[in-house]
């Protein structure tokens, strides 16, 4: 503003100095013009120089020391049960798990003690195949021990009377009856010799009759029949279904009179007939018949002709029980 004032007053007092101004002179007007204001220019800040950035590596973890640990003793896995039709044989007639009792001593002094044998499974698998005769016989004969005692294979386990028994197919089952009576104490025959792998220096023929399975289930189904010997009679009458009792016998007929006297193991009445599926309880253990200890007997019959239930060397087909 004071600029252009000043300028003014400049223009006027040139025109009063020289009068009026001449027709060819041209009049020089003072246009005040705004002096663009100069922009402070702006001061170029200093680049920080770049400092070179690290890239983190990484940090090495320390490998931890390996503990000691303790380590369960490996189980051989279990083989799968293969497939087999209900009306073949597979598995045990007893809970496999179940222990069996077991024969102690020296022949002429030997006793059962209960329970301390092998799991039903074990004894089977491992000890009954077993080259060792005492090892595969203590606890309940073996197929070679029937073999030659009774001309035919089948297997036995030591376990106390009333032990449930289960059938291993489906099929019809029949309760038969030789006899309810033992033949050792029939006779009046020592047990001791017999039990375990047999005595043969100590053993006694049996001087009659010998009673067979005594009372005993046969399951037949298809091609294959199973049965499950020395049963206890009473029991056993339990698991048989109302109206499954062959006519002129029941549950409370006089058994004792008609089945105490000692039987060829191949004459037999069957008092009941009913239908069965694997693993229903067919009976319970008793100790009838030729018996040397309260223990199951069990064979397998296909054609006619008798299967070895385990593994054992000289058999054809055998190995079922794993099945």
């Amino acid at each position: 503003m004071r600029i252009q004032t000043l300028l003014l007053l400049t223009a006027l007092l040139v025109i009063g100095c020289t009068g009026k101004p001449q027709a060819s002179t041209p009049s020089l007007v003072f246009v005040a013009t705004a002096t663009p204001t100069e922009e402070p220019s702006p001061t170029p800040s200093a680049t920080p120089t770049p400092t070179a950035t690290l890239e983190p590596t990484s940090t090495p973890t320390a490998t931890p020391t390996a503990m000691a640990t303790a380590t369960a003793t490996p189980v051989p896995p279990t083989q799968a049960p293969r497939m087999v039709a209900p009306n073949e044989p597979a598995g045990f007639p007893l809970r496999p798990d179940m222990r069996t009792d077991k024969v102690v001593g020296q022949p002429g002094s030997r006793k059962m003690l209960t329970g301390a044998g092998p799991t039903v499974r074990d004894y089977s698998i491992n000890d009954q195949p077993s080259s060792d005769p005492i090892a595969a016989n203590s606890s309940g004969w073996n197929c070679r021990v029937h073999q030659e005692w009774e001309a035919d294979p089948a297997v036995d386990w030591y376990v106390p009377e009333g032990t449930p028994v289960y059938s291993t197919m489906d099929g019809t089952a029949s309760l038969r009856i030789v006899t309810i009576s033992n033949a050792f104490d029939y006779y009046g025959i020592p047990r001791e010799p017999y039990i375990g792998y047999p005595d043969t220096s100590h053993t006694q023929a049996i001087p009659g009759p010998s009673g067979g399975k005594a009372v005993y289930v046969r399951v037949s189904g298809g091609s294959f029949a199973v049965e499950f010997g020395h049963l206890s009679l009473k029991p056993t009458l339990s698991v048989v279904p109302p109206g499954a009792f062959v006519s002129g016998f029941s549950p409370d007929f006089d058994y004792a009179s008609r089945f105490s006297a000692m039987r060829r193991f191949d004459v037999y009445d069957t008092i009941a007939r009913w239908p069965v599926h694997r693993g229903d309880v067919i009976g319970y253990t008793g100790d009838g018949g030729y018996s040397e200890a309260p223990h199951l007997h069990y064979d397998i019959v296909r054609g006619g002709r008798l299967l070895c239930p385990t593994s054992e060397a000289g058999f054809a087909d055998g190995g079922w029980l794993p099945k």
